[in-house]
């Protein structure tokens, strides 16, 4: 083209399409490019640099099914976006995401939002086992892209005015090891916050500024959660507000409870309601009221119920993490109940509930031992209307019994305070028993500082033969019984007084059992049973209960073992002290030999005896008559021979006292007949020779000593008796008797014959070869 046809086409130009009067049309062509590419070319840039931004950077898949903008309300519109992970879990969905960005923007020289507003949003997290999750492997990937100048720069101005969420959900995956297992089997938790609704206003990131915020959301497992507050973002994230919490189904916290006990969550809703506060001095603190409702854990072994209530309640519930502290007003349980039982192996259903904890939860917890502790006040505790059900089956004969209508109270409890605890509580046991509780305890260190008063009456005691059985191998039939038991412990130190009155004790059947101790407790309960039939009992226990090789149980057992073998050993020690008497002289009655009548200080004896059978109606006396060879023997010989003497002189026609004498000179002629018929071979003469004699050389007269004569023959007569064994068993049965009849035969009182018995003689030794001494035995009716 020629130089002129240049020139032409520039002044055509010139004077054609940049000419003032074309401006309009620019503009338009301008507006129509602006329109279209806001209308129809962003929503198209924005979604496939999303797409392909999320893909190509991060390896994940992002989807959107529709982008819409306005470029004259400068408004945003993403709908049916989905974010998935490496594996095609789903991290994040909206049904509609709109924001409305302000013109004004420009001029406030801050990203100015009049609402951002997302719609039927779904977030999705999950925790993998090795503490990790989805939302935190990918904020290291976007931390470690490199950002355009390498440094990190002060947050972007930005205003929301509106920002809001409605009806949304939060679901949460928690990959949890299975307890005890090295392997890397998990169990996966699901927890879900649906119709999730967010309101939050004025949202501005600068330095303390704060903004209204509001949020209400249903739990899928049951649970409302409700705030209302305010939130801070800058310079650091602080919240301050009124929160609470509805009915929540503490079901959904079973799985974690399960990494620490080996227990069964049947029911419970937890409800709390009062002010939060976060900020960067406090973790974390709250004040407000707190409900645990309709409560119930069993036992996963064997299915069996654990503890439970209707409602635990406190109308201030004070947490404080910056403090370490936690201080409540007093706690109201109502219908407590609980199962204590001792197994086979005699470990109780609680002590094998925890379980070993998985390897993170014990680094955790590690690390949580290295910050202080707790500091816990609880302003008191009162029940009412509990049940406590008790089983030991450890024992020959599993027992069961029930305290219901448990009521009463603690004082403040306190972790942080030398102070005991006072406790006060009573309940009923079985149909008609009845406990109570008195004393004090420090919760926190019940070794060091405890002083208890328990009562219990009228308990049924065949119920609690179980016991008996384990430790006497004996059954109860009957009776009732009382209970104070007094414990203190000073330092690991018990020092304890338990009394036990039995009333009406009647034992059963005997029974096997290999901890039974050898005791004769028919005897036992013969000595302690009075006229009423109580048996007042007191047994001093005592031990270092800081020791591993501390039973409470064998202590106790040991106790009552001690108590009735000393009174059974000794038993008329025991007898003495009930009548104020010396228990050697009650344990034995004397006499002299070859005689069965009872001299006064024996007859005192028996007295004291009567009275000790008189306050104890259920023991027997038991007389073994005694007699010695060499002891009574001498005497029996001059009694039968006496009496041969008198039947002689009876035959005679001779005048007879009840005791003739055989040395007397009117009886000579008697004694002399005897001598001859028990020594017929000896002539009289010969002996009378002997105890004649000249009175001297120079007078013929003789003597004879008349007096020493007779006294011989008395003496050979005596020696001539025999005395069999059936003659010695007669003396000690008539010594038996006299004491039997003095006994049940009393002007004042008398004692019933069957309580005295006698038994077989038995040969016993003298005592200062004077006396010989029948020992009376005791046995039980």
């Amino acid at each position: 083209m020629s130089s002129s046809s240049l020139q032409r086409v520039g002044n055509y130009l010139r004077t054609r399409w940049v000419s003032p009067h074309r401006i309009r049309f620019w503009l338009l062509v301008l507006l129509t490019l602006y329109t279209l590419l806001g209308f129809f070319g962003l929503p198209w840039i924005i979604q496939y640099f999303a797409v392909n931004t999320i893909k190509e950077d991060f390896g994940r898949e992002l989807r959107i099914e529709s982008v819409k903008t306005n470029p004259y309300t400068l408004t945003l519109q993403v709908n049916g976006l989905q974010l998935a992970d490496r594996d095609s879990h789903q991290l994040l969905a909206w049904e509609r995401l709109r924001v409305d960005l302000n013109w004004n923007s420009i001029t406030n020289k801050a990203w100015t939002f009049q609402s951002i507003q997302f719609d039927n949003a779904t977030l999705q997290e999950e925790r993998f086992i090795d503490g990790t999750t989805r939302f935190s492997l990918l904020a290291e990937e976007l931390a470690s892209e490199p950002s355009n100048d390498g440094q990190a720069g002060s947050p972007p101005a930005l205003q929301i005015k509106q920002l809001a969420v409605n009806n949304s959900t939060l679901r949460f995956t928690d990959n949890l090891q299975q307890t005890g297992s090295d392997t890397d089997e998990s169990e996966q938790v699901l927890l879900a916050l649906q119709q999730l609704s967010i309101s939050l206003k004025n949202v501005a990131l600068q330095q303390d500024s704060s903004s209204p915020l509001h949020l209400t959301g249903q739990l899928a497992a049951g649970g409302r959660l409700a705030f209302d507050g305010k939130v801070k973002l800058l310079p650091a994230p602080a919240l301050e507000g009124t929160a609470s919490i509805s009915k929540l189904a503490l079901k959904q916290a079973e799985p974690y409870l399960q990494q620490f006990a080996n227990v069964q969550l049947d029911s419970g809703q937890l409800t709390v309601n009062g002010q939060i506060n976060i900020d960067q001095q406090q973790p974390f603190a709250f004040l407000g009221l707190a409900i645990i409702d309709s409560l119930s854990l069993r036992d996963r072994a064997n299915d069996q119920a654990l503890i439970g209530w209707q409602s635990l309640s406190t109308e201030r519930l004070d947490l404080n993490l910056a403090d370490n502290q936690i201080e409540t007003d007093p706690i109201t349980i109502k219908e407590l109940s609980g199962r204590i039982v001792i197994r086979e192996d005699q470990t109780t259903n609680f002590s094998q509930l925890l379980t070993e904890a998985p390897e993170q939860a014990e680094t955790n917890t590690s690390q949580g031992d290295k910050s202080d502790p707790f500091n816990i006040t609880i302003q008191g505790i009162e029940l009412a209307e509990g049940i406590l059900q008790f089983a030991d089956n450890s024992l020959p004969l599993p027992f069961s019994t029930r305290i219901h209508t448990l009521k009463g109270e603690l004082s403040t409890l306190s972790s942080s305070s030398s102070e005991p605890a006072t406790i006060k509580l009573e309940g009923e046991v079985a149909n008609y028993g009845l406990a109570q509780v008195d004393g004090a305890v420090h919760a926190w260190h019940p070794m060091r500082q405890t002083n208890v008063h328990l009562r219990f009456r009228n308990l049924q005691i065949p119920e609690y033969s179980p016991y008996t059985v384990n430790f006497a191998g004996r059954k109860i039939a009957g009776g009732t019984m009382d209970l104070d038991l007094n414990y203190r412990v000073d330092n690991n130190q018990l020092d304890g007084e338990n009394n036990l009155l039995l009333h009406d004790l009647k034992l059963g059947e005997k029974m096997a059992s290999s901890d039974a101790m050898d005791l004769p407790l028919d005897l036992a309960i013969a000595l302690l049973q009075d006229n009423d039939g109580v048996i007042d009992l007191t047994l001093p226990v005592s031990g270092d209960v800081g020791n591993p090789q501390f039973d409470f149980g064998k202590v106790i057992q040991q106790a009552i073992g001690d108590a009735i073998s000393s009174i059974v050993t000794a038993p008329f020690s025991f007898l003495a002290n009930l009548i104020g008497a010396d228990s050697e002289e009650l344990a034995q009655v004397e006499f002299i030999n070859g005689r069965a009548d009872l001299l006064p200080p024996q007859r005192q004896r028996i007295e004291n005896l009567r009275e000790a059978l008189k306050q104890r109606p259920k023991l027997v006396l038991e007389l073994a008559g005694p007699f010695n060879p060499n002891f009574d023997g001498p005497a029996l010989q001059q009694q039968k021979a006496i009496e041969a003497l008198r039947q002689h002189l009876a035959e005679k026609d001779s005048e007879v006292s009840n005791k003739p004498s055989l040395t007397a000179e009117a009886n000579q002629s008697a004694v002399e007949a005897l001598f001859t018929r028990y020594y017929p071979d000896t002539e009289l003469e010969s002996v009378q020779a002997r105890f004649t004699e000249d009175q001297n050389e120079f007078d013929s007269a003789v003597t004879f000593d008349a007096l020493a004569y007779r006294s011989y023959l008395a003496r050979q007569v005596v020696e001539a008796q025999s005395v069999a064994a059936e003659d010695l068993k007669t003396l000690a049965n008539a010594r038996a008797e006299a004491v039997k009849i003095a006994l049940i035969e009393h002007s004042d009182s008398t004692i019933a014959a069957d309580r005295v018995r006698i038994l077989e003689p038995q040969q016993a030794d003298t005592l200062d070869n004077e006396r010989i001494a029948m020992k009376v035995g005791i046995s039980a009716d």
